[in-house]
């Protein structure tokens, strides 16, 4: 008769096999990570690395050309940060060399799976390295990208925690549409905001939503276009964290949309000599929700009380190169901004 006990060896390998299950069941995997974001000093340019709790990389803009891919590297280093391999969606927000012009430097140095625009283009007035530029984007691309429209989605990686989406509210100079009520009370005082005529304007506009956690990024969207995304209509509604548009220049981040954003925390990609300008940094500070207001760079050209608090700038160093990165926790309702000069970290919680 067969006995029905285990050989010792076998009895070992069998606690050996069960410790290894347990000890993998207990490793964090890539849907164990909270929602993570980092802005990514590329000296007045810009570049926003989003990594979801599924493990999947969304980077929006990659800096500029040149510079001994100076720009390309930084973000190579901020993905392997986070132990990215590859860059899963690029999303590119508008067609100017400070926000595209690194794409061909990027795309040796990591592979990128999807890209996306606001469409194609044949020209640029404002840029006359448009043509060189372009095709390099192209040729990165390999000729084949996805156009982003007002209400287009990028579909994400579910992961165990809260729902996770990535929705345009803007792109190619139009405006997500719906119902025209109720109206938004902070449109009853907004001023005319003159045509934009650059490529600015057609930026493309999103916003990232996990939980109740909510993320606005609208690349260099100018104020004429923001005023229809949120008038008469707000379009958007009230967002826990808010990437100051167009680096922090007054001819976007237009009063209108800041008061019906209504952001916690607000992170300003400047230079020393490019945005930050005094007008915005007033009309921030203003913001009656606002408890955080954070820089890359202090603005040179302007006094302390219009720009961020020493403590809560990335760099001191006119070379830059460091910045700050955001973690959402879902489950705790909660946020935080880390300064990676002064390595504090601050916590804000969801609204």
């Amino acid at each position: 008769m067969r006995s029905s006990l285990l050989r010792p060896g076998v009895l070992r390998r069998s606690v050996l096999a069960a410790a290894l299950v347990a000890a993998l069941s207990a490793a964090p995997q890539a849907a164990d990570r909270k929602l993570a974001i980092e802005w990514i000093d590329v000296l007045g340019g810009a570049a926003t690395l989003i990594v979801t709790p599924a493990g999947e990389s969304i980077l929006v803009d990659t800096g500029w050309p040149g510079n001994d891919s100076r720009d390309a590297k930084r973000i190579k280093e901020a993905l392997d940060r986070h132990g990215i391999t590859a860059i899963d969606h690029l999303i590119l927000t508008h067609y100017h060399v400070d926000h595209y012009g690194g794409v061909a430097q990027l795309a040796a140095l990591v592979p990128i799976r999807k890209f996306y625009d606001h469409g194609p283009m044949s020209e640029l007035p404002e840029d006359k390295q448009f043509a060189p530029l372009y095709a390099a984007y192209r040729a990165a691309a390999k000729d084949t990208s996805t156009t982003l429209r007002p209400g287009s989605t990028i579909a994400l990686k579910p992961s165990r925690g809260p729902k996770l989406s990535l929705t345009v509210v803007a792109a190619g100079g139009d405006v997500m549409t719906g119902a025209d009520t109720p109206q938004n009370p902070a449109c009853a005082s907004v001023s005319p905001q003159p045509d934009d005529t650059t490529d600015n304007r057609r930026s493309v506009t999103f916003v990232l939503r996990y939980g109740n956690f909510d993320f606005y990024d609208g690349g260099d969207l100018t104020g004429d276009v923001e005023a229809r995304l949120v008038c008469p209509v707000d379009r958007v509604g009230p967002v826990d964290l808010y990437q100051v548009t167009h680096h922090g220049l007054a001819v976007s981040n237009s009063p209108v949309l800041l008061a019906t954003l209504k952001p916690t925390v607000a992170v300003m990609n400047n230079a020393p000599r490019k945005g930050g300008e005094a007008e915005t940094v007033k009309r921030l500070k203003a913001l009656p929700s606002l408890q955080g207001f954070f820089a890359l760079h202090t603005n040179a050209t302007t006094g302390p009380e219009v720009n961020a608090d020493p403590q809560n700038t990335a760099n001191l160093d006119a070379a830059g190169g460091l910045g700050f990165s955001a973690e959402v926790d879902a489950a705790a309702k909660q946020f935080t901004i880390t300064n990676a000069r002064t390595k504090e970290v601050r916590t804000f919680a969801v609204k």
